[in-house]
């Protein structure tokens, strides 16, 4: 385990504090669990930029049966 010294100002302090205390937890438990779930989004993310480009090339577009023409024609004008 590493021991490091965070500056944050006031503001951002008395924040982290109030939100802490609804959690029940400590400032450090609060800055801690903020840097896990971040660096878990980070890794998801990081992921998705691996995963090819989403294509509506082959998407079949299917009709509400209580859909009007007019309202059919507006949602398939948005994949053209």
């Amino acid at each position: 385990m590493a021991d490091i010294t965070v500056h944050l100002d006031d503001e951002l302090y008395d924040k982290a504090s109030r939100v802490a205390r609804l959690d029940n937890v400590s400032v450090k438990e609060l800055v801690e669990d903020v840097m896990r779930r971040h660096l878990d989004y980070v890794e998801v993310v990081q992921d998705f930029s691996k995963m090819p480009p989403l294509s509506l090339e082959n998407y079949e577009l299917h009709r509400d049966a209580d859909e009007s023409d007019e309202d059919y024609a507006f949602r398939r004008s948005l994949f053209q």
